[in-house]
């Protein structure tokens, strides 16, 4: 199959508004998982065959159109060219089918907007138009416009990114979350807006950050090693110090425990797996461990553990309770 048939059959299954947003999303975490798979012409030939959508040729080749303009308009050369894993190459590859949904179901602006968008449980690796770095956690997203000039260098966030930001005391860099905007000159820093989550939080490793929203009475400035959260019930905002390393490894290929208390263990894994860790009162957070995580499935990461400690533990979703056995 040509990659001119490829892209139609990915721009005429996304076009019609009345495909529905769980069947789009499925799509989109189907082609992630199976984009090199030997037999994705075939499957994808099968679904354009037995599509019951009405398009009439004029009308795809409309679609086909819009697609490449939106290709273009993106800039698609500028997506990485290095990823942190083999999930981050198929989370780029998706971007030029998902260019083409964009463009089928909106109405093209004269200002184009770039998605880069990782899986669930997997993390891909980043290069803006400036030069920063980001490596994106699971099921995250992190739009910004094309050109990306301007006066501001500005990123969306959903779910979770570790910036290395290029310096351009000229043009700060902002990235826009739910309730909160952060603003840096030069900087690396973690930021985790996840819908699931029950706050937004930013921890700073280097340089500063200023952060700013409606539920802030005055802009918040960060030092290294120092984690912002605003509450998203409670709308309360807190400042703590933490160990920042514990929040900007999540991305490593591995893991490396070495007489680690627990606390520090948990927040390194909520990173790692997209999760919240709830642990008993009657367990130590002080407790030391010693293991190493690469990219084990939760369920048998949690089995290891509990072999090493007397605990029991209950995943439900994206959270995970931990009670003494």
């Amino acid at each position: 199959m040509s990659k001119t048939e490829r892209k139609r059959i990915i721009d005429h299954i996304f076009r019609h508004p009345e495909t529905p947003e769980e069947i789009r999303q499925q799509f989109e975490r189907w082609m992630l998982a199976r984009e090199h798979d030997s037999g994705i012409d075939e499957i994808l030939w099968d679904i354009w065959e037995n599509h019951a959508a009405p398009a009439s040729e004029e009308e795809d080749r409309r679609g086909l159109e819009r697609l490449r303009a939106s290709l273009r308009a993106s800039r698609v050369r500028t997506l990485p060219r290095r990823v942190l894993r083999y999930a981050g190459m198929a989370a780029a590859v998706v971007l030029v089918f998902l260019g083409g949904y964009f463009a089928a179901t909106q109405t093209l602006a004269p200002e184009k907007e770039v998605t880069l968008l990782t899986a669930k449980g997997h993390v891909g690796e980043f290069t803006l138009p400036d030069g920063t770095k980001v490596w994106l956690n699971g099921e995250s997203r992190l739009k910004y416009n094309a050109e990306f000039s301007g006066r501001t260098r500005d990123v969306a966030l959903t779910g979770e990114a570790f910036f290395e930001v290029r310096k351009d005391t000229l043009r700060p860099f902002r990235v826009s979350m739910n309730d909160l905007q952060v603003e840096v000159l030069g900087t690396s820093f973690d930021a985790m807006n996840y819908a699931f989550g029950s706050s937004e939080e930013i921890v700073l490793k280097t340089g500063s950050v200023k952060i700013s929203g409606e539920h802030l009475r005055s802009p918040v400035t960060l030092r290294p090693d120092e984690r912002f959260s605003l509450d998203r019930l409670s709308k309360r905002a807190c400042v703590e110090k933490v160990d920042a390393r514990n929040y900007s490894q999540w991305f490593s290929s591995r893991l490396i425990f070495d007489n680690t208390p627990l606390k520090d263990i948990i927040i390194n894994l909520e990173r790692r797996y997209n999760i919240e860790i709830s642990l008993s009162s009657n367990i130590s957070p002080e407790k030391r461990l010693s293991l190493v995580v690469c990219h084990e499935p939760l369920e048998d990461l949690m089995e290891v553990m509990s072999s090493l400690m007397s605990i029991r533990y209950r995943i439900d979703g994206n959270r995970v309770l931990i009670t003494q056995r």
